[in-house]
């Protein structure tokens, strides 16, 4: 069984905002309370709509934000409540790709640099020995050796995807957390992206959090699934799990919103009514009773934790009566 390089247990992160002039100041609970295990070598994959707090977790998980309370253990240490020393000598160990490939790096450097930074500042390598170890992930990912002397304006939106994940690599981390890394790439790239992504694991054992809407990419590349609604889990499980049996309605429906060519994989399709809530005023009991075609009178007053069925968790107080 592999080992556990990520754990977190009841993660949140809350933000003060102002509201006005002499009025309260307001809490926007982006994260509240998310729980989940992560094994070396495999792919979590993180899905929902926009404003479910998939971002505000990667934040969390790469220590760019510290979470306001909960745990959160990178390769057995836990970094809300260790020592600052225990917690600078783990971000070398968890890394991240970036949506926006081209913002992401910096136009006034070439390549190279750019490529070259993470071990200036994490080894004592020689800078011949920096520029061999480069050139060899370069290698890897699919670029040629002419391209260390570039910039970033000269190369197309896949190949500076290719470069972002060749920076993240370069340390060797236990984790890297990919956030959308293939929603601003056409679709034949895309796959090409993917493949590069799966290939590295396979080379390199290393375990990733993959943040994404795509429910097809998600299918493509993903051990275990985590649905998020609103700032908590509401359905995860296996791939196998979350696509052959959904239980969650908020599941079922995104689901059915995926597009596929083939007519035997297309599922009827499921309209969800409303918006998603404000964190800064949710809804009481379950957070998607207002949108649910299932909702009764419980969910407007109970909260749905998170419990076993059908071998997955599923935060829904009906979902054994969800076919």
């Amino acid at each position: 069984m592999s080992a556990t390089v990520l754990r977190a247990r009841d993660l949140t992160r809350h933000y003060e905002v102002s509201q006005g002039f002499l009025k309260p100041t307001g809490v926007v609970r982006a994260l509240g309370g998310v729980s989940f295990e992560l094994q070396a070598g495999k792919t979590l994959a993180v899905v929902g709509e926009s404003g479910c707090g998939k971002s505000t977790l990667a934040r969390a998980l790469t220590l760019i934000e510290t979470p306001t309370s909960g745990s959160l253990e990178l390769d057995g240490v836990d970094v809300v409540a260790g020592a600052k020393a225990d917690i600078r000598s783990l971000r070398s160990k968890v890394q991240m790709v970036f949506q926006n490939p081209y913002a992401s790096l910096n136009p006034r450097q070439k390549i190279g640099v750019q490529l070259a930074e993470p071990l200036l500042i994490n080894t004592d390598l020689s800078a011949a020995e920096r520029e061999a170890r480069v050139k060899e992930m370069m290698g890897i990912v699919g670029l040629r050796p002419e391209h260390y002397y570039r910039y970033p304006h000269m190369f197309s939106g896949g190949q500076r995807q290719r470069i972002a994940i060749a920076r993240a690599m370069m340390l060797r981390p236990k984790i890297v957390v990919a956030d959308e890394p293939t929603s601003a790439l056409d679709v034949s790239i895309q796959a090409q992206v993917l493949n590069l992504f799966m290939d590295l694991q396979q080379e390199l054992g290393t375990a990733y959090v993959f943040i994404s809407h795509n429910l097809s990419v998600v299918e493509h590349v993903a051990d275990d699934v985590m649905v998020m609604y609103l700032g908590r889990t509401v359905e995860m499980g296996s791939k196998a799990q979350i696509y052959g049996a959904p239980r969650h309605p908020y599941t079922r429906a995104l689901l059915s919103a995926t597009p596929s060519i083939h007519p035997e994989d297309r599922r009827v399709k499921i309209k969800i009514e409303g918006e998603l809530p404000s964190p800064l005023n949710p809804p009481t009991g379950c957070a998607f009773h207002k949108r649910c075609p299932f909702a009764q009178a419980r969910c407007q007053q109970e909260v749905p934790l998170l419990r076993e069925v059908d071998g997955h968790q599923v935060a829904c107080h009906f979902a054994e009566e969800i076919a």
